[in-house]
């Protein structure tokens, strides 16, 4: 059963359960409230007539009766053993004859107060000489009976259909306004189901024009937040993996076609050796790249507890002393301005950073060149820049240089091995601290990397 259908069925039962109880209530109350008063009411009106009567000539008593009934009344007058009756005869005319006799004899009946109490139109529409009220009457010297009663049918024949049209359209008018409001609420919903199941196959051009300022507006925003979210993300995805497949099959056929080689006889020990060699790099990119996939992917995969007290500089100090031997192998030289700085996070991600930053930076720099690391604090963060004079970026090259496996122009950097995934991860494991990383870099005259890090 759709939601439509669940919302008009729910609809309808909400009204007619509410009708039920509305009706017993109003049912209750009328017993409780309203029926000792209208008995009370009617009591006065038939005291009344006998007063009226009492001052009449005899000839004038039977056409007032009958005034009476075209009036709106339904008046039994007996004497015990004749009836007249005036304005209309009762459904139901049988009463006890002690209850009679009791008016006869000058006491008061009040049928309408000690009527049964049953439902709501038996008790007040019950066309029935028991739900009166009964009076003593003297008329030509003789005692009578007079039983009276509003005559409801006579009182409410132009209402009848009045309130039966009333009450037939305000059902009919609610019905088809309960049809639209629930086609109105229920479409918007209906498009966002279409669209959740074309995101499913990858599908995320469905349009979606749902324009409202209620809950359902701000779901349907929300959504689009989400599906614009999911579409990047997968389209991400998707070049991820056409650029590990790449970077993966390009050593692995390096490697492929020099093993191959290697199994040729007629390749001197010299070759050997040089293939041996080339192997044995590609085998290191090889590994460097799956361990920043790793790195990469247990950011996706769950968040890092960053809870440990880590003093940067200590750090940077390590990784320095650490990579003295690239530094001393490639003719850099190396100055660096540490203050004590302490702050809160993932020791080993951190020292990632670091390393990544470093390495990149001796990478891409040439013999006689040199590198300057900067440690200093501000009232709220450390900051850290690693400047140097290597073979810098445009502004463009800049502007990507922290998106996943991409590297600058190859032209100037094929002799360079790499990934493009070490400035991704730095960023990344930056952001994770709730820090910031920004790159400033000149074609020919070097790259400035800063980093900014809370404060413990």
């Amino acid at each position: 059963m759709s939601l439509y259908v669940k919302f008009i069925w729910f609809t309808f039962a909400t009204m007619l359960f509410s009708s039920v109880v509305s009706f017993f209530a109003m049912n209750t109350y009328y017993h409780q409230y309203l029926k000792e008063e209208n008995n009370d009411k009617n009591l006065d009106v038939a005291t009344s007539i006998i007063e009226f009567m009492d001052n009449l000539p005899s000839d004038q008593i039977e056409k007032a009766f009958s005034l009476l009934g075209d009036a709106g009344y339904q008046l039994y007058v007996t004497d015990g053993k004749t009836v007249n009756r005036f304005g209309g005869k009762f459904r139901d005319e049988s009463i006890d004859d002690e209850n009679v006799q009791q008016v006869l004899d000058g006491e008061v009946f009040n049928g309408i107060r000690d009527f049964p109490r049953e439902t709501f139109v038996t008790g007040f529409f019950a066309n029935e000489l028991e739900n009166t009220v009964g009076v003593p009457l003297e008329l030509n010297g003789e005692n009578h009976a007079l039983f009276l009663r509003p005559n409801i049918k006579l009182l409410f024949q132009e209402l009848h259909l009045l309130f039966g049209g009333m009450a037939a359209g305000i059902i009919l008018l609610s019905f088809i306004g309960m049809l639209l409001v629930a086609r109105l609420l229920i479409q918007p919903i209906t498009k966002l189901t279409e669209a959740t199941e074309k995101m499913g196959t990858e599908t995320f051009d469905v349009p979606l024009s749902i324009d409202r300022k209620d809950e359902i507006g701000r779901l349907a925003d929300q959504f689009i937040k989400m599906r614009n979210s999911i579409e990047q993300s997968t389209l991400k995805r998707k070049e991820f993996v056409h650029n590990v497949s790449h970077d993966i099959q390009s050593p692995l056929h390096t490697i492929q076609s020099y093993l191959s080689l290697l199994q040729k006889k007629e390749s001197s020990e010299e070759e050997k050796k040089q293939y041996a060699a080339i192997i044995q790099e590609e085998t290191t990119r090889l590994s460097l790249l799956t361990k920043q996939l790793l790195t990469l992917a247990s950011f996706d995969v769950e968040a890092t507890d960053l809870v440990e007290e880590i003093f940067i500089d200590q750090q940077i100090r390590d990784i320095l002393s650490h990579l003295r031997y690239a530094f001393d192998e490639k003719e850099i030289g190396i100055s660096a301005k540490l203050v004590a700085v302490k702050v809160k996070g993932n020791a080993v991600l951190l020292r990632t950073v670091w390393e990544n930053l470093l390495t990149n930076a001796i990478k891409y720099s040439e013999p006689g060149d040199s590198i300057e690391v900067q440690l200093s604090v501000t009232s709220t963060n450390m900051v850290l820049e690693v400047l140097d004079e290597g073979i810098g970026m445009t502004a463009e090259e800049a502007s990507r240089a922290f998106d996943r496996f991409y590297r600058a122009d190859h032209a100037r950097i094929r002799s360079l091995k790499g990934s493009g995934l070490g400035l991704a991860i730095v960023k990344e494991i930056v952001e994770l601290h709730k820090g910031t990383v920004e790159i400033k870099s000149t074609p020919n005259i070097g790259t400035t990397v800063q980093i900014k890090l809370p404060l413990l």
